[in-house]
């Protein structure tokens, strides 16, 4: 039998990080372009979580996916200005929302997923899988209307890149904190 208040709090606690990204992220590309991308992140972060967890946590370190902090780094450095954000579906926005997440919240939501998924029968993982794919859409429909107001939009419209590319490289910095990357690189000197 599914738990879905656990699993509701489970999505909730790893991606409530990724809401407040996902307000730049809104301001930049478009609401489909952040669907596809975050909605592919997700599969995927799962999916390694439900099929490969265990195998990836006993052969590969943590600290080699501290590696996937340098994407945001490299974003906010190279970020592009855009006068507005285009109205069509590009492989750009999806691929930009998707590394976005992988490096934001990958690592974590990994260690999170891999034991509660590990308990979980085939049935029950497929419908959690589904339940996460509308939760995402919700989450993202809610970034998108609390980005909308008007304090939001103005501070976006006036320092929304500047804010976005600071935030990417945080971002990057953190992933490779806290997956142990440069303590690791500190070690080996």
């Amino acid at each position: 039998m599914q738990n879905f208040p656990l699993v509701t709090m489970l999505f909730i606690g790893v991606n409530l990080d990724f809401f407040v990204i996902l307000l730049f992220l809104l301001q930049k590309y478009n609401f489909k372009n952040n669907l596809f991308g975050y909605e592919l992140g997700m599969l995927l972060i799962f999916g390694i979580s439900a099929l490969a967890g265990q195998l990836i946590q006993n052969l590969m370190p943590a600290w080699v996916i501290g590696f996937l902090g340098l994407i945001p780094i490299y974003m906010g450095i190279k970020e592009e200005d855009h006068n507005g954000k285009t109205n069509t579906v590009s492989k750009k926005g999806i691929t930009a929302v998707l590394l976005m997440y992988l490096a934001s919240c990958g690592a974590d939501n990994i260690a999170v997923y891999v034991p509660v998924l590990a308990t979980m029968a085939l049935v029950d993982i497929i419908v959690t899988m589904v339940y996460f794919l509308f939760l995402t859409a919700i989450s993202l429909t809610l970034a998108y209307f609390f980005g909308q107001l008007p304090i939001i939009k103005n501070i976006f419209e006036r320092w929304g890149t500047q804010l976005c590319r600071i935030i990417y490289v945080f971002i990057g910095l953190f992933v490779m904190l806290d997956t142990g990357l440069v303590q690791h690189i500190i070690t080996l000197f």
